[in-house]
């Protein structure tokens, strides 16, 4: 008797445009949703529905944006309204992370921080500009403390959030080995806590950006939301709205990274 032969099983298919455009699903609609806002707005100038002189269309916005970049002053700008984004939501993560392990450490420190917190959440930054210009001047140091009144409680929050939620048997797995405070700090919470630590991280951020844009526009010399108040005071109006748009693509950059971050930072954790 022949012996039985397996045929071959066939090679799996690779997947195709299909399965790529399923994947990314939600970016492609994403982007068609900005395109069909841009077709909009240059159909609606072009056919006379709103002046150009007061909203010029995207194509000459973008026929700006270059020189502004390479011969204006708008990367100076950009650098220095980054620069105090940066630094300040680095030192409301210095504020932040350690009053969180406090607060969860401590109870009495947890009730006593959190009417701090609302109050702080409360309170509108720009509301507190002219109080920061009296104590820290005209410029980038009341900027930056604008930044960082609105960075630190999102924060504070994500991260109290992901210690609470830390696994109780890891903890107590590793205290029956003798670990102590510092290294289960490092060891336990700190795998634990990093999804929610981007979380705040990103809305620190956001919150950020759009504090820092309308803080310049009233108590700075420099940064791009001092540059639009300027060209818009001096009818330079689709230099304006070329860094309106700058804008909204570093936002959408910031908020990118931090999202794919986040989401490498749970891939493979259980549910």
């Amino acid at each position: 008797m022949r012996p039985l032969m397996m045929a071959p099983l066939p090679a799996p298919a690779r997947p195709g445009w299909l399965a790529w455009t399923r994947g990314h699903a939600a970016r492609l609609t994403g982007a068609c949703g900005i395109v069909a806002v841009l077709c909009a707005w240059e159909l609606l100038v072009g056919l006379g529905g709103v002046d150009p002189t007061y909203l010029p269309p995207p194509s000459a916005v973008a026929a700006v944006l270059p020189g502004l970049f390479l011969d204006g002053p708008l990367m100076a700008d950009v650098r220095a309204s980054l620069s105090a984004v940066l630094s300040g939501t680095l030192i409301a993560c210095l504020i932040a992370l350690p009053a969180t392990v406090a607060a969860h450490l401590c109870a009495p420190l947890r009730w006593l921080s959190a009417p701090i917190v609302e109050l702080v959440r409360g309170i509108a930054p720009l509301a507190l500009l002219p109080a920061f210009l009296l104590v820290f001047g005209l410029g980038t140091r009341s900027t930056v403390a604008i930044i960082v009144w609105v960075a630190w409680p999102p924060l504070f929050i994500n991260v109290l959030a992901g210690l609470d939620a830390t696994d109780r048997r890891l903890i107590e797995a590793a205290r029956s080995m003798g670990a102590t405070t510092g290294w289960l700090l490092l060891t336990v919470y700190m795998p634990s806590v990093a999804g929610h630590f981007l979380a705040g991280l990103r809305l620190a951020l956001g919150s950020a950006w759009l504090a820092v844009v309308a803080a310049e526009m009233l108590g700075a010399n420099a940064g791009i939301g001092f540059r639009i108040l300027e060209w818009s005071q001096t009818f330079h109006i689709t230099a304006m709205y070329g860094a309106i748009v700058v804008i909204g693509v570093i936002s959408l950059g910031l908020n990118g990274v931090l999202a794919w971050a986040s989401a490498m930072s749970t891939r493979g954790q259980a549910p």
